[in-house]
């Protein structure tokens, strides 16, 4: 059994060790607007700690605040009834500016209400080292022909063009909602929502352009591990990574200079329009936690500017807030490009239908990234179709 923490501390369970200094620093800045500061806990298996998470919020053991995912997955465990509504939460940024994502809110929700704040906002962006493209004599591509001619450029040097793992985990669903999206932002949206089928075109034009992709010798081995990336940035093997903006500090960390680690939003395919996948954390209320106002509070002030530095500084990533943006060369000129462009927005497939029927298709196309032919896609399309006709029917049931 947990006890309550000390008068001015609020718990915060997560799945990530390493993010305890960022959490204390935002604790300090939480402490003189909420009355509170954060105490970490963290379980770094994610299997595991989903098991906990939904065994222990039902008693006395359960943290006051946890860290969670948004979508059909804070849907998931909000229906159930272990999460506090803070919907006040979300009404205090709005007047406060800090946070313009309507969108956004909609995938914090649960019947109308809301069921955490944003823990942080990354952008899937396509990173780039800027001496491998100098090297190649290439410029950032803001056309899909260009992005392909950079591809070919750096595949005709001997440098992996766009560095792709996911054979054996959820980013096998990178490149496909990037693809998908990138065509038709309003179909990725009924796709996922149960509203349109696998099998329709757009999913059939995606696939296709991941093949030509897989043709052109475009991608890494689908089993490449992304830990391996940025090491590989650093030593000017890879010339490009599709990936969320949270895994720039890897990139500083593994040796790549700020100066030298460049990122962009990657150019829609043929018919299609500006769009970008967003990935969202949540920081949930425990319905039965032990300080459940006080950490009511510190949900209030999450979205703060003062409190967001403090947590984005550590980060190395963009925030909900737009008005915060860390000093990292890589972040800032994302941050600029999103305002410059203003891009449809759309949540990361991995949260956006129910998590049986992600899951499964993850796999799906994990399957495809090792044999990425036109039969193995549309196999994989009816398998990812067949597989959603029967999880929403479990679903809405």
């Amino acid at each position: 059994m947990s006890r309550p923490a000390p008068a001015d501390v609020v718990s915060v369970f997560n799945d990530n060790p390493t993010w305890a200094p960022g959490f204390r620093a935002a604790g300090s800045r939480l402490r003189p607007l909420s009355g509170f500061r954060l105490a970490p806990r963290a379980v770094p298996n994610v299997s595991n700690y989903q098991q906990i998470v939904r065994m222990s919020a039902r008693t006395d053991s359960t943290a006051d605040l946890i860290k969670w995912w948004n979508g059909y997955r804070l849907r998931d465990i909000a229906r159930s009834g272990i999460l506090a509504d803070v919907t006040d939460a979300w009404d205090e940024a709005a007047r406060r500016g800090w946070s313009d994502d309507t969108a956004l809110r909609e995938t914090f929700s649960h019947e109308g209400r809301q069921y955490g704040v944003p823990l942080y906002k990354s952008y899937y962006v396509v990173f780039h080292s800027r001496s491998v493209f100098e090297r190649l004599g290439v410029e950032v591509p803001t056309t899909w022909r260009q992005f392909l001619d950079v591809v070919d450029a750096a595949h005709a040097k001997g440098i992996t063009p766009i560095s792709s793992g996911g054979a054996t985990t959820w980013e096998s669903s990178i490149w496909f909602q990037q693809l998908v999206n990138g065509l038709d932002h309003r179909f990725y949206l009924d796709l996922t929502a149960g509203r349109a089928s696998y099998t329709d075109d757009v999913c059939r034009r995606a696939m296709a352009l991941w093949s030509d992709l897989y043709r052109r010798g475009a991608f890494s081995s689908p089993d490449a591990s992304s830990t391996d990336v940025p090491g590989q940035f650093a030593q000017g093997r890879t010339a490009m990574c599709l990936y969320g903006t949270w895994n720039t500090g890897a990139f500083l960390d593994a040796g790549v200079k700020d100066a030298d680690l460049g990122a962009f939003l990657l150019p829609p395919p043929p018919g299609g329009a500006p769009s970008v996948l967003v990935e969202s954390g949540v920081l949930a209320v425990s319905a039965h936690a032990h300080k459940r106002d006080a950490a009511l509070a510190v949900a209030r002030a999450w979205l703060d500017p003062a409190v967001q530095r403090a947590w984005t500084g550590f980060l190395r990533d963009t925030s909900a807030d737009p008005g915060v943006v860390p000093n990292v060369g890589t972040v800032r000129q994302v941050a600029a490009q999103v305002r410059r462009e203003r891009p449809t927005q759309a949540i990361r497939y991995w949260e956006a239908s129910p998590p049986v029927l992600i899951e499964g298709n993850v796999q799906d196309l994990s399957a495809f990234m090792i044999d990425p032919t036109s039969a193995q896609a549309a196999k994989t399309l009816t398998n990812m179709q067949h597989r959603a006709d029967k999880e929403w029917t479990v679903w809405t049931s």
